[in-house]
């Protein structure tokens, strides 16, 4: 934790020295989030959101706003008015996975039309199959689907996302072909997944949680570098042999650029000291979430550098948005 203020204090360092508008806030925030309910970036929006709301004295809203890998809603945050007013809490898709495959197709620009408060949390995903699919662990669903190229249906977040660019990674270094089928967020794709409509997706463990031992679903491995305590008997792809499969997923705040720097420190101030309580951490741990804060400057440099790896991994791999 030490080195989370120490990161905090950098980035307050290299602000402005005014202090922080008196009455910010005056009036409820809306916190965008640009995914459906019901996954990852969702609830720990929402943990956060409660948290802040209490320390603030003002009510911080959940908004969801879903579509295009969670772009829509970065978009919406990025052209809104740079008061302190409208934030985002979004995920690793919509800030480099995206950009790094997509670049000037979008319709905003990380990090120029972003301003950085806070990595809060991440977690692995979980590689889940259908339990129609005759498969029981990676190894049979690898040659399941070396003996059926292209008829085993996965679903994603959308394209660019964590669970899209996590899969073909996947397949890339299993030499195997699937067929995406992308959703606006990942809790539909998770829906048509306990329905049979699809065979396969990478989710969070939390998401999944509540199917464990169902006839509906079987957890064939885990993304992250660690086994993950929900899912603990799912081996990780580098004890499967894919070690270049290894994944996580971050979620974090921002805000549209050119907010005034004394409201970002109040917000990084603030967000820290959520990330201290022991209510939240509590709450963090039940939904499957790793708490990793990393503060203003430091989070945004962490991002550039994210970009330029993944932007890497895509040309090399040959990796190409296919819808």
């Amino acid at each position: 934790m030490w080195k989370a203020i120490v990161l905090l204090a950098a980035a307050v360092g290299v602000a402005t020295s005014l202090p922080a508008r008196a009455d910010y806030p005056d009036h409820a925030i809306r916190l965008v989030v640009p995914y459906p309910t019901g996954a990852g970036t969702d609830s720990s929006a929402r943990i956060v959101a409660d948290a802040l709301s209490r320390r603030l004295g003002q009510q911080v809203v959940v908004d969801n706003k879903p579509g295009a890998s969670g772009t829509i809603g970065v978009d919406y945050v990025a052209k809104s008015a740079p008061d302190g007013y409208t934030l985002l809490w979004t995920s690793i898709d919509s800030i480099t996975l995206v950009p790094a495959l997509k670049g000037p197709k979008l319709p905003y620009r990380v990090p120029e039309d972003l301003a950085f408060i806070g990595k809060f949390c991440e977690t692995g995903m979980a590689l889940v199959a259908s339990s129609k699919l005759p498969v029981n662990n990676l190894a049979e669903f690898i040659a399941y689907a070396k003996a059926n190229p292209g008829k085993i249906n996965y679903g994603s977040s959308g394209v660019g996302g964590a669970p899209h660019l996590g899969t073909l990674l996947l397949a890339k270094y299993s030499d195997i072909k699937l067929t995406h089928v992308p959703y606006k967020g990942i809790a539909p794709a998770m829906n048509d997944l306990l329905g049979g409509q699809i065979d396969f997706a990478l989710l969070t463990p939390v998401t999944i949680v509540p199917q464990l031992g169902s006839d509906k679903i079987k957890v064939l491995g885990i993304t992250a570098p660690a086994r993950h305590p929900m899912v603990p008997n799912a081996p990780t792809v580098r004890e499967l042999g894919l070690a270049q499969a290894t994944v996580t997923v971050w979620y974090g705040m921002m805000a549209p650029a050119k907010t005034p720097a004394p409201i970002l420190e109040r917000l990084r101030s603030e967000l820290l000291a959520v990330a201290q309580s022991p209510e939240v951490k509590e709450k963090l741990a039940a939904a499957g979430l790793e708490l990793t804060p990393v503060m203003g400057d430091a989070f945004e440099k962490a991002v550039v550098d994210e970009i330029a790896q993944w932007r890497s991994i895509i040309q090399s791999e040959g990796i190409v948005a296919e819808d």
